[in-house]
Order: C-alpha cells, then structure tokens, then sequence
C-alpha cells in the first residue's frame, strides 16, 4: 500500500545524523520544501528558535538524541501550538513520560505522532492478514520475531547506543509493531501486561501466559542467530551456508537475519522474512516474501517489493495532514514495556509495569 501523493510541504527537521539525513532525503524527493536544524555543520539553523515564520511550517521531524526529544518538543509547541511533531522512536526516555504528557495537555491543538516505520508496511499488514485469516479455524499458538544483525562496526564507528532501553532499544519498537498487528488488541494489551517467562541478556523474551499465544522475541546486535530453522530456508544457499547455518554474523557484514513466524495449532507456519535475496539482488532491502508452509501441502509464498521507510514516512506524513486537533499517539504502554525488558537484561529481573502515567487524549495506549 503505497502512501498518496502530497502536495508541496514545508518539513523542518531538528537532528541532521544518520536517521534526520534520510528523513530529508526521503522528503526531498518527494517533492517537500525542507529545512533543517543541527548545530553541526550543513543545517539551515542551530536551533527551533532560529527557524522563521514556524506558523508556516506544515511538519516537524524531531530526529535529535532520544534524551532531548522532550527538550525540542517542548521549544517547537511553544513556537507553534498546534504543531504537527513526528518524533523519532524512542518517543523519549522512561523517566520522561509524564513530562511529554504534560507537554500534550499544554497543547491541546498539537497533533505528535511517533514512528512507526513497521506498522505502515504493506509486508508487514499483508503477512499479519494472511496469519489471522488462517487462524479463524486453525488458531496461533506461538509467534517468534527475530532481528539480529551484527552492530558491532557501528558502534566501534560512533554509532548511537542505547543506554536505557539497551538491547530492546535497537530493534524491540520495531518487534512490538508486528506483534500488535497480529495479535487481537485485547490480546496484545495483555502481553504488554505480562511479566515474560524468561529475558536473557541479548534480548531473547519469552512470555507465555493465558488467553494469548506463546510469544519469543530475539534480538542480537553481535550477530548471534537464535532461530536459522525458522526462516533461513528462505535465504540464498550461500548466505545460509555463511552466515545462518553457523548462526552467526560476522563483524563488518551487512546481513541482517531479520523474520516474523506464527505458528498455528495444526503445525502451519505463516513466516515474513524481511530482504531475503541478500547477495543474490542490488534492491534487496526493498523486497520481502510472505511463506506460508503446511507438512501436508506444498508451500506458497509471495513476493512484496517495498521499501519499508520511505513508505511509512510518506504514510505518516499524509496521517499528521488529517489528524484532528489534540490527537497523540505515543504509545507509553510500549516504551514503559521495554524499559523494564532494557532493565531486566542489566539486572536479572522484570520490574512491573504500572498503568498510572496516562496521557491526555492519547491515541493509543497499546
């Protein structure tokens, strides 16, 4: 599902590293007017409050360190109240939530939305149908989502880490995205509010509990695969050969093992694995398949050629167009969620979480 076209736009975007300079260029090449805001070298302005006429701005990216989105969030509303804000996930740090809330219940008119490239994708939406209109007569009884790359150059290279989402802070957004496109809501809030079973220090969750279906995430940033027999089928013979039947990336490689399984009760899997041509095609990121996989029949799959990110800018962009005043979607029940997985991972033991920091007129709590 492609996003509609816009008319011309005026974007400003605050933070110009790795993740502002794709939003530009994804919305440059849209056609949109861009501006932006960093204090290094190449930006239009080193601060919101050097950006003319902000009444004029259609859309403001905040792409800066997750520790000072409230900080920019707070100096764009007060130029422009009824601001329309994409913020970069995290949507700000734990300790920061309730201070966001208040910002949203300073500024009524303001419209804030936090990206949420996964939940946009058509992959994404087309797997997710095909497991839940398959689990009308053969229900779900696991889900395993599993994003694993090698960060390691990354970081050696300055990349950003996460210091309080930790392992969950790379990859677990993007994870909870699928999850919540494939469970029922009422099923995913009772996820969210469940203590996992088991957290391991490279992110592996496990959380089994009545009334949903067993549910594992993984995510690894040193390259260590946790499930080759779940998607690396779906990989050339090569790549299988180097990188998933030893189930490990190396350093430096640009392979990412990256899929959503659901498994239902009769042992059918419905698989979505992200860029599998890896090697073997020069637009692999942009393409993705969809297998759906029965002992008792031949496979079937298909093809879904998408590039994830420029769509879903694109999408969310048209979506703060014809959001109604006052409308924010956060997601706190998320962010609350991950920062007890980023602290169980440091200290052995899932905090729990709490439903007593409640935004005004939010979007979404799940």
């Amino acid at each position: 599902m492609s996003a509609p076209p816009l008319a011309e736009k005026k974007i400003v975007i605050v933070g110009l590293g790795k993740i502002g300079s794709l939003y530009a260029a994804c919305y440059g090449q849209a056609g949109h007017r861009i501006g932006t805001v960093d204090l290094g070298d190449g930006a239009d302005w080193e601060r919101v409050a050097q950006v003319p006429d902000p009444s004029s701005v259609d859309a403001w990216v905040v792409a800066t360190p997750t520790a000072t989105h409230l900080e920019v969030v707070d100096e764009i509303l007060r130029r422009q109240p009824d601001a329309r804000v994409l913020l970069e996930k995290p949507a700000c740090y734990p300790d920061d939530l309730a201070g966001l809330g208040r910002t949203v219940r300073r500024h009524p008119r303001a419209r804030i939305i936090v990206n949420d490239v996964y939940s946009h994708s058509e992959a994404v939406q087309r797997f997710a149908a095909s497991a839940r209109d398959l689990a009308g007569s053969d229900p779900i009884r696991k889900i395993t989502v599993e994003f694993t790359k090698n960060r390691e150059f990354d970081v050696a290279n300055g990349r950003f880490v996460d210091t309080r989402y930790g392992e969950a802070g790379y990859e677990g957004f993007h994870m909870l995205s699928i999850l919540r496109a494939i469970l029922p809501t009422s099923e995913y809030r009772t996820y969210l509010r469940t203590v996992p079973s088991s957290v391991t220090p490279e992110m592996r969750v496990r959380t089994t509990a009545p009334g949903i279906p067993e549910v594992e995430l993984y995510t690894s940033s040193t390259g260590a695969i946790a499930f080759p027999e779940l998607a690396g089928f779906a990989f050339p013979e090569r790549v299988s050969r180097e990188f998933i039947a030893p189930s490990a990336i190396p350093y430096g490689s640009e392979f990412r093992y990256r899929f959503a399984d659901v498994e239902l009760f009769s042992g059918k899997h419905v698989t979505l694995v992200f860029e599998p041509f890896f090697g073997a095609d020069p637009d692999h990121k942009n393409i993705h398949a969809v297998h759906i996989r029965n002992t008792a029949a031949p496979a079937r799959h298909f093809l879904i050629a998408v590039n994830h990110f420029k769509e879903a800018l694109l999408t969310q962009l048209d979506l703060l167009q014809h959001l109604d005043e006052g409308t924010t979607v956060v997601r706190p029940a998320e962010h609350r969620f991950l920062a007890a997985l980023g602290s169980a991972m440091f200290t052995g033991t899932f905090p729990q979480t709490t439903e007593n920091e409640k935004f005004a007129r939010i979007g979404s709590e799940a």
